[in-house]
């Protein structure tokens, strides 16, 4: 269901460009290619059991996520255009640092603070083994390589394209 909705992302997030970046609407053959993807998503809905089952309310948080990641599509590409981020490490950093409070929360919410006191008061500085160090460097690594090659990406092509 996910993937059928983020497949609906591009159809909005065309919109998105010509209302907020000024872009230009897309050709007919794009729309025609947009359309199909947007009528076999609706022939997914049509013969989804769950859709069946529960109506649109099946749909509420697929939903949710279509828009927030059309939005964060065309937003981005907002950044992009817009903000002067000096360097190429502008739009990484600045994307980073919006995602700290809601992972601080969701870490909270979730008890996170309190297990690693835990774990803390019963192996102390034992609960840092070499193995366990190297693949948090190596996540960061991996992580931030991922954020450079997007928004080089994205700076490169429309956000519907990079959709």
């Amino acid at each position: 269901t996910i993937i059928v909705f983020r497949a609906l992302a591009p159809l909005l997030v065309s919109v998105l460009d010509v209302a907020f970046l000024g872009r230009e609407w897309p050709s007919f053959r794009s729309w025609m290619a947009l359309f199909l993807i947007a009528f076999g998503a609706f022939g997914y809905a049509a013969s989804d059991e769950q859709f069946e089952s529960q109506g649109l309310m099946a749909y509420f948080w697929p939903t949710m996520y279509l828009f927030l990641i059309s939005f964060e599509m065309a937003y981005g590409k907002n950044i992009v255009k817009s903000v002067d981020l000096k360097t190429r490490s502008g739009p990484v950093q600045y994307t980073n640092m919006l995602g700290w409070p809601p992972m601080l929360l969701f870490a909270h919410g979730g008890g996170e603070f309190y297990r690693v006191h835990e774990k803390w008061v019963e192996d102390g500085p034992a609960m840092f083994t070499s193995s366990s160090l190297a693949l948090l460097c190596l996540g960061c690594v991996v992580g931030t390589g991922i954020g450079y090659s997007g928004w080089w990406c994205r700076s490169k092509v429309s956000a519907a394209s990079y959709t």
